[in-house]
């Protein structure tokens, strides 16, 4: 191993890489990594946080995977390789380089592989799916080479798992110009697929109409920004898009750590479970298991 003896970051050498046992580790912490990422690059994340929230949940991936079928030492040790392995391989990935290299960044739609499981608990698919048979049907071109036809439709709002996305992510899915990309989108926006955040120009989002959410979103909303009125920088927003995302599944209250410094999470927990939003469900260790209420949740 060398390092920086000054600032105490050690990075492996050439030779380290080609051993049977850091082969096998690092296999494991990058593999692990990926997911991590897949999973968390729809979440509304401030860049600059983005990577320690990764690197957080990788740590959690870690123990729910190797609990009691590793020895003690052997998890300390692979605990050890995220530190190691963490800051050579999250810089090659997508999520790596564009948080490294200053560049401006929003809110990304969930990579690919994400559509391999679309529904996440977050959308009603089978409703969703009803209504791209039937009522979307004259909307859409059916033919398969077309670049807009309802699978691909289907595939597109999978991936964004209920949250708000911009014009420029569907000229990119569906490789269309912005002009053909805003007419379906109106088009979609007036037939009740989709709503508006009702915001102008560049700020314009669009998201799936929460009667295809699990997530009461119409009503959760507001809500949220009532529970939280009066912080600086507003909060309402991302945090509502957080616990839409969750699909009413428990998470705990460590996940948001990379979002907020940790006094302002306890703060805005503190609100939503005074405002009967969010319900503590359990324990894992020291941190708090929570959920939104069953009244924000649809049958």
């Amino acid at each position: 191993m060398s390092g920086d003896k000054h600032n105490g970051v050690w990075k492996p050498e050439p030779r380290d890489y080609g051993t049977p046992a850091e082969k096998l580790d690092r296999a494991l912490v990058t593999g692990l990594m990926l997911e991590v990422i897949l999973e968390a690059s729809s979440l509304p994340v401030a860049p600059k946080n983005f990577d320690h929230l990764v690197k957080t949940r990788l740590k959690d991936r870690l123990a729910d995977n190797l609990a009691g079928r590793v020895t003690l030492d052997r998890f300390r040790h692979l605990l050890s390789q995220v530190d190691i392995w963490f800051p050579v391989y999250y810089p090659l990935t997508a999520a790596g380089a564009s948080r490294t290299t200053g560049a401006k960044t929003v809110a990304a739609m969930p990579a690919p592989a994400a559509a391999a499981a679309p529904s996440g608990g977050v959308l009603r698919v089978a409703r969703l799916k009803a209504w791209l048979q039937e009522e979307g049907r004259g909307l859409l071109p059916h033919r398969p080479h077309r670049k807009v036809n309802p699978e691909r439709l289907w595939e597109f709002l999978a991936r964004t798992r209920g949250g708000w996305f911009r014009l420029l992510d569907v000229t990119s899915h569906f490789g269309v110009d912005r002009k053909t990309a805003w007419e379906y989108l109106q088009k979609l926006l007036h037939a009740g697929l989709l709503r508006h955040n009702r915001a102008r120009s560049a700020a314009v989002r669009y998201a799936v109409a929460s009667r295809f959410l699990v997530v009461r979103a119409d009503v959760l909303e507001p809500g949220v920004e009532a529970s939280l009125s009066g912080l600086t920088p507003p909060l309402a927003a991302p945090v509502s898009a957080w616990l839409i995302a969750t699909g009413g599944e428990a998470f705990g209250e460590k996940e948001w750590h990379g979002r907020l410094e940790p006094a302002r999470c306890q703060q805005v927990i503190t609100r939503l479970q005074s405002a009967g939003i969010l319900e503590e469900v359990g324990r894992v260790g020291e941190s708090r298991m929570l959920r939104l209420g069953r009244q924000w949740l649809r049958e």
